[in-house]
């Protein structure tokens, strides 16, 4: 089975991968050559000037044609320019049944391509022009549609536009359209001919809806219209954008993989060695899958189900109809500290200005609830946008998640944002003369999470202090000075460990018992040192005190 393919894994037809596509896509072995050698191949076009010629209209789609060639590969084209190291010409004769190109070649007619009056078409110019570069057709044939001829499962449209045969022979549907641009196995095999061109779109390029890559194939302006294309990208920050379809769709940012969108199956692709890093879903009950890179994904309204994949990844969210209790979104491979939940436009939108992390709703906006059940690995995301003491915004999760990382603010940084003050996941031990008193001062969650807690090895207590004033108000938690956790989110245990006879301070942010911010200490350390915690605090600390 080809990777990435799981659309043909029912066909009883033999699967060809990347080499083979390309060998076989390239098996005439011609090509123009590289004859100054400065990288790019240079083919000079021409329109006859026979009585029949290309109108205005015509030689503009036999550029976009030639164009879509050249964005993926080092191919350049000028027209009438002086024929140095390839040649290509665009005629209209009645005696073509439907139209012809021919290889390269020092022949006369090397390069030439001619079309039947009625077949001048976007497909066929960017069919017969991959014939004047020399790409041959995916299967053995020429010029008649004999199925019993195909070789392999991929001969189609869906992946090539050297096919005779539409989508649905390889298990896709592209609803009768057919491509205006390389597709994948095409991109592969240009590339080998002709080198890649990673110069194009370098910049952060959106492709489908609110499109700005300059083309028209992979631009989408209305839920009518139908998506076909391969996405060939040379770098930048890059987002894939459905939103405008209201169908279920599956949307994959892997490399050399398929997506499902607009109601149609397999119909938009990602070519081999393209980094995509964001996808917006549509609002529909979307599936999207992200790849090794710190991905963006956004599902929209419906109830989607999210994979981020191994990067640093994030979830966002504009409003309550993203994900609602009545249909919730799932994040299927959340991982705390690394993932982030961007709710910060949702609060903007219904005029929030900050999350409170509680055990349980009192109706307040923007109280939040975090559950997980450790046996199950399944945990949830509520948050309170109205005041109405309900979830508004309801998102399930596989993985725990935190207050850290959840994003409330525009200005709070998604990935990796590390801290001044003090460095985590370090044995604290600084140098200062003995009389000075040392303040450490916490801000997140992350700061000194429970895997890398910080241990300070010359607190001196009375004199030293901790201080989670800032880590109380950025997580909008109150802390509260127990002797055990109770199941309240905020709750704040200072204790000795008597089996590795260290002292610790530990929250548990989630309210199931369990420590989520923790800073050890070989030296001891009492409630009365630690800053941020509430008001009745001290009542609280002498009785903990005497224990």
């Amino acid at each position: 089975m080809r990777a990435n393919d799981p659309y043909a894994a029912n066909l009883n037809v033999r699967s060809f991968d990347e080499r083979q596509a390309t060998n076989n896509l390239t098996r005439g072995n011609l090509k123009w050559h590289d004859n100054n050698a400065d990288g790019k191949v240079s083919v000079s076009y021409s329109f006859n000037s026979a009585a029949w010629q290309f109108d205005g209209r015509q030689r503009e789609m036999a550029r976009r044609a030639m164009q879509s060639w050249s964005d993926v590969s080092n191919l350049s084209f000028e027209e009438n320019g002086p024929r140095t190291e390839g040649k290509m010409s665009f005629g209209i004769s009645n005696a073509v049944g439907t139209a012809v190109g021919y290889y390269p070649s020092n022949h006369y007619q090397g390069g030439n391509t001619l079309y039947n009056p009625t077949r001048v078409t976007r497909h066929d110019l960017i069919h017969e022009t991959g014939h004047a570069l020399g790409l041959s057709h995916t299967g053995n044939y020429d010029g008649g549609y004999d199925e019993n001829r195909r070789s392999h499962v991929q001969d189609s449209q869906a992946h090539s536009v050297m096919s005779y045969f539409g989508a649905a022979l390889s298990g896709k549907s592209h609803g009768g359209a057919q491509p205006a641009s390389a597709m994948m196995d095409d991109i592969s095999a240009i590339q080998a001919l002709y080198g890649v061109n990673r110069q194009i779109r370098q910049d952060n390029t959106t492709y489908g809806f609110n499109s700005n890559s300059q083309r028209d194939y992979y631009t989408l302006n209305s839920n009518r219209d139908t998506a076909v294309f391969c996405i060939w990208d040379g770098g930048g920050n890059d987002t894939l954008d459905v939103s405008g379809y209201r169908s279920n769709q599956t949307i994959n940012l892997k490399a050399g993989s398929y997506s499902d969108v607009g109601g149609l199956r397999g119909n938009v692709s990602i070519a081999r060695g393209v980094v995509m890093e964001n996808a917006i879903g549509g609002s529909g009950d979307d599936a999207l899958i992200g790849n090794d890179a710190d991905n963006r994904l956004t599902g929209g309204a419906g109830g989607d189900r999210l994979r981020g994949g191994s990067g640093a990844d994030t979830f966002d969210y504009n409003s309550a109809s993203d994900s609602t209790p009545e249909n919730p979104d799932t994040l299927m491979d959340f991982v705390s500290g690394t993932d982030k939940i961007n709710v910060s436009v949702a609060m903007k939108n219904a005029n929030v200005a900050a999350l409170a992390f509680v055990s349980e709703m009192t109706g307040k906006a923007g109280q939040t609830v975090l559950t997980y059940d450790q046996q199950s690995g399944k945990g949830s995301v509520a948050i309170d946008l109205t005041g109405d003491g309900k979830a508004d915004l309801l998102i399930r999760t596989y993985g725990q998640v935190k207050a850290d990382d959840i994003v409330a603010s525009a200005n709070t940084t998604a990935h990796h944002q590390q801290p001044e003050t003090p460095t985590t996941r370090s044995t604290l031990t600084p140098t200062r003369p003995s009389h000075r008193s040392m303040t450490h001062t916490y801000e997140k969650v992350s700061n000194s999470s429970y895997q890398n807690a910080d241990l300070i090895e010359d607190f001196v207590s009375g004199k030293d202090k901790i201080n989670l004033t800032a880590l109380a108000k950025n997580t909008g938690t109150p802390l509260r000075l127990v002797d055990n956790y109770t199941g309240r989110i905020g709750d704040t245990v200072v204790k000795l460990n008597s089996r590795s006879g260290r002292y610790f301070v530990g929250v548990d942010f989630t309210g199931n018992r369990q420590t989520d911010f923790l800073v050890k200490s070989t030296q001891l350390i009492k409630p009365e040192d630690i800053m941020g915690l509430t008001a009745n605090f001290q009542s609280q600390a002498r009785v903990f005190s005497r224990r």
